[in-house]
């Protein structure tokens, strides 16, 4: 389509560390988590996220940037 997915351009604006670790496992758990919750609470991202090892310690920005993902999707971007 020509364009990020939103759940990648939120990780782009909040800045999410991309050290190839485990971005592929984290990104492709935070779009399942949005494609059957709409606006997850906070349990229901650690419960999505819960199997994800991330070596950067970046656990708090990946939270801010699902919810800004749900923003971002809501909005058609």
């Amino acid at each position: 389509e020509g364009r990020l997915h939103p759940v990648q351009q939120a990780w782009l604006e909040e800045q999410v560390a991309q050290c190839g670790y485990c971005q592929a496992g984290q990104i492709m758990s935070a779009v399942a988590l949005l494609d059957e919750v709409a606006d997850p609470t906070d349990a229901d991202i650690d419960n999505a996220m819960g199997g994800n090892l991330c070596r950067c310690g970046t656990y708090p920005k990946i939270r801010v940037a699902i919810k800004r993902a749900v923003v971002l999707k809501t909005a058609g971007i």
